[in-house]
């Protein structure tokens, strides 16, 4: 507790010394106080400005008052606190430009934009008003002698008015620049649930840069036709996760259902006093539903606009995820077609280049590719054979063994398939050049058509190799039998570092029974 000699004399309202009085530590002891840095060389204007704002209120906080003597003591202040709102800043301390050197640090070394600063100086023709207004970024110039109270109570009024704005602004500005790096992380999500809950998480993350947070959210989804499904949650609904909206009644008010109901058929928002309740229709008829509570009312009800440019982008990136699900399944289903049509040309059954893809899938996840290039790699695989529509069918269907030359004609299917691929730009349409060149390849440099060996080979050349001959192996074709699960292993322990990468035969060895199911699951 500081003690010191003050009275106000309000005819001229300037400060003398009195009697002792004890100055209350209130304001230090409050909760998320504004903070306050004195900086003067005398004690005296420490304990005048301590006992002046003692009883000082904004927006129902109290100040903090932070006492340096020096430069170095300031310094170290900045060093240990934040959020210092205002610097109450003397000129001439350990020299006459002491405080003026003080207001660079804070603004070009510390960079500091947001602290308000007040030069209060007792001896002005040193540090003159106009020049020192012109040439420093401070906010305020005061001379000491006509620095009353009631001039102290306005400055750090109007100071504490600024910095709040720009806090304010500051704290907006963060959450736009959240927005736009959560859409780079939306855009790459293609998977419902991960974008719900990369949205759910976002809208979070905006919230604490308010210093708020969401108790409970859900995001529910809606195809034209299927009912609505609860995709991601957080608090008291994540035991909700995956369930149908249905069963959502009995955990959500009443009147909550009744603002759902409310704007459901055309879509629209409602802000409550901490929820917010908002019903997104996109351009391709999906209905998504995003809840929250908990919310500060007062912080939510300054956000709106945040909010509703999160939950707008949030609506377009829905009809991205639902065009990009449709550029992709046409791809597949285009991609699956054409691998059918060839395969049954050599009397194969369909469900070859279905296995084989699925095959190919477990095979890269367990071999540690990553989930988005396992599933390039299950969309691309099925042309593998796509060359083959180059050769003749007589010789696809042989039942006998080829000659020579027939199988010199059949090993062009390789290259003729990668001639066919080769010439688009998409991301599938390489990949399945890629496998329809390289899936006859061998780990040893006897495969063909470039005699490439080991990791020369492409990481999806290698696998598609594996599930190629296991299926091949596994089922009847016109040309052998179905070979027992026993011959089919024995064989790739036998060409294991031969034919095939001997990481993926253990793979293949290891997890046969996964593999079994796919053949069970599209069999012949």
């Amino acid at each position: 507790m500081i003690k010191s000699k003050l009275k106000t004399i309000n005819d001229s309202e300037e400060l003398i010394f009195s009697d002792e009085i004890n100055v209350s530590e209130e304001a230090k002891n409050l909760n998320n106080p504004w903070k306050i840095l004195v900086v003067d060389d005398e004690e005296d204007v420490h304990k005048i400005t301590e006992l002046a704002l003692s009883d000082y209120t904004f927006e129902n906080r109290k100040v903090q008052l932070f006492n340096a003597l020096s430069s170095p003591q300031a310094k170290k202040i900045f060093e240990d606190e934040d959020d210092i709102a205002i610097v109450l800043l003397d000129v001439v301390m350990e020299q006459d430009n002491t405080g003026l050197k003080f207001v660079d640090y804070i603004r070009s070394e510390l960079n500091n934009k947001m602290v308000r600063i007040v030069i209060r100086t007792g001896q002005p023709g040193k540090a003159p008003e106009h020049e020192i207004i012109s040439k420093y970024d401070i906010n305020d110039y005061k001379s000491k002698t006509r620095f009353t109270v009631q001039k102290l109570f306005t400055t750090v009024t109007s100071c504490l008015r600024a910095y709040n704005n720009l806090k304010f602004i500051k704290k907006n500005q963060d959450g736009l620049e959240l927005i736009v790096k959560s859409n780079k992380t939306l855009i790459g999500n293609n998977q419902l649930s991960i974008f719900a809950r990369t949205a759910l998480e976002t809208l979070d993350k905006i919230f604490e840069i308010f210093d708020t947070s969401m108790d409970s959210s859900f995001y529910a989804v809606a195809s034209p036709s299927k009912d609505l499904k609860i995709i991601a949650c957080t608090g008291k609904f994540v035991r909700f996760t995956n369930s149908s909206f249905k069963n959502f009644d009995e955990l959500v008010a009443l009147n909550i259902i009744d603002h759902i109901n409310n704007i459901y058929k055309k879509g629209g928002e409602v802000f409550l006093k901490n929820e917010y309740i908002g019903v997104l229709k996109t351009n391709e008829d999906f209905t998504s539903i995003i809840y929250f509570s908990g919310v500060d009312s007062k912080l939510f009800h300054l956000n709106k606009d945040l909010i509703k440019l999160y939950i707008n982008n949030i609506a377009t990136h829905i009809d991205n995820i639902v065009l990009t699900r449709e550029v992709v399944n046409t791809q597949k289903e285009v991609i699956m077609t054409l691998g059918e049509l060839v395969e049954t040309r050599s009397k194969e059954t369909a469900n070859h280049v279905a296995r084989v893809a699925e095959i190919c899938y477990v095979l890269a996840l367990k071999y540690g590719i990553c989930r988005e290039e396992a599933e390039l790699l299950r969309m691309a695989v099925p042309m593998h054979d796509v060359g083959k529509i180059g050769i003749p069918e007589v010789i696809l269907n042989k039942t006998g063994n080829l000659t020579k030359n027939e199988f010199l004609l059949v090993q062009t299917h390789a290259q003729t398939g990668f001639d066919i691929l080769k010439n688009s730009e998409k991301k599938i349409m390489e990949t399945a050049a890629l496998i329809a060149l390289q899936h006859h390849e061998k780990w040893d440099g006897t495969g063909y058509p470039n005699n490439l060996t080991e990791e020369n080979i492409h990481i999806f050349g290698r696998i598609a190799a594996v599930a190629d001959v296991f299926d091949a192996l596994s089922h009847k074709r016109c040309y052998k039998k179905k070979w027992g699960i026993k011959q089919v292993l024995d064989l790739f322990q036998s060409e294991s570092g031969k034919h095939f990468d001997p990481e993926l035969v253990k793979i293949l060895l290891a997890s046969i029974d996964e593999f079994q199911e796919i053949n069970r699951l599209l069999p012949d």
